[in-house]
């Protein structure tokens, strides 16, 4: 039996505007979701993993969502064929059941622990679970004026930019991507997520995993401001307007942005190869538009001898938020520890089985 794929994502980030969550398009039409809740250390992710794995041997094609304050743990898995998505009910991304029986179904972990021994622990867990709040909050803090420096350094390329440039080439790609420019009678389907975060290991990013199979790649290249979102943006506009689905994968820092769209039914996509990832050729097919073609190029070169403030200031910060990120999944695995040692894993792999058999057995 050939084993099933997997394709990665993030359903949330940590961003400029805090943690930002995509939830609601993660369990993507599933008509079967398990809603999983339960302390940190308590099993979730792992639980999901080992469904995940098992499935993949089955020949199923799975998609990983990672959490972007561990990206080592998962948030949600979905086994498209069988319609069914596993996902973290905690938070920061609380999650109750919409149709309860009918459609969603909880699974608590928290059955499966020690109170007992968690009580005695009662002081140390609110303790880190302070200490964890407060090293995010830093973090965001951070990321928050770090946009106000990039907002700054996208401004001098904005001011530098040639709008009649950006039109011809983007009038020269829809022409390439699009067989006509007629209107269907139905909106094209939207699905958005991350395809990168900023991690405790720093940014990481799942872009060539997520357009593997992508025929037609386009990869953008250039600074902020350079008109990069703006094409992307107005591409992905065309297509659902001619009733194509789109997946949008938005920006780790600033979630507003656009950084990468998916045509699946022209096999096509658009990725942003610059900032925070770097994204190179290596498809047969991948090209690359390099938009600071559009910038005035003496403004360009006078940039590029002269690095913008701005731009230092912004990398400078967003350094010290993964540090904070970092120091937050410490004391987070610090937490845990009190969780696993509470813990009946047994119980829970009993149940996890219970599960797979079902699952298994229904189709």
């Amino acid at each position: 039996m050939e084993k099933g794929s997997i394709i990665n994502f993030f359903p949330g980030g940590n961003t400029a505007q805090g943690f930002y969550s995509f939830y609601n398009y993660l369990p993507y039409n599933a008509d079967h979701v398990f809603i999983i809740k339960g302390g940190p250390g308590t099993g979730k992710s792992t639980f999901m993993k080992k469904i995940g794995q098992k499935m993949i041997e089955e020949g199923y094609d799975i998609e990983f969502h990672w959490c972007s304050s561990d990206n080592n743990s998962l948030d949600g898995v979905v086994i498209k064929d069988l319609q069914v998505a596993f996902l973290d009910g905690t938070a920061p991304h609380l999650i109750d059941p919409e149709d309860p029986g009918a459609v969603d179904e909880i699974i608590n972990l928290g059955r499966y622990w020690n109170r007992d021994l968690l009580k005695e622990y009662r002081k140390e867990i609110k303790q880190l679970n302070s200490q964890i709040w407060d090293q995010f909050q830093q973090a965001y803090d951070d990321l928050a004026i770090a946009k106000s420096f990039y907002d700054k350094w996208k401004s001098h390329y904005i001011e530098a930019l040639d709008s009649q440039k950006v039109d011809r080439r983007i009038k020269k790609l829809k022409t390439k991507i699009f067989d006509s420019n007629d209107i269907a009678d139905k909106r094209g389907e939207e699905r958005r997520l991350f395809a990168s975060a900023l991690t405790p290991q720093g940014p990481v990013n799942y872009l060539n995993n997520i357009t593997k199979n992508i025929e037609k790649r386009y990869i953008l290249k250039g600074k902020p401001g350079s008109g990069k979102e703006r094409l992307t943006e107005e591409i992905a506009e065309e297509a659902l307007k001619q009733g194509y689905k789109v997946y949008f994968y938005h920006c780790a820092f600033d979630p507003e942005k656009i950084d990468t769209i998916i045509i699946p039914e022209l096999d096509t996509a658009l990725i942003n190869g610059t900032l925070p990832h770097k994204v190179e050729p290596k498809q047969k097919n991948d090209k690359i538009i390099n938009m600071l073609d559009c910038i005035d190029q003496q403004m360009k070169n006078k940039f590029e001898t002269n690095p913008l403030e701005a731009e230092k200031n912004y990398q400078d910060l967003l350094s010290k938020a993964i540090s904070k990120i970092a120091k937050a999944k410490s004391l987070h695995d610090d937490l845990e520890e009190y969780y696993i040692e509470a813990m009946d894993f047994t119980a829970i792999d009993n149940l996890r089985e219970k599960i797979v058999s079902e699952l298994l057995n229904e189709n």
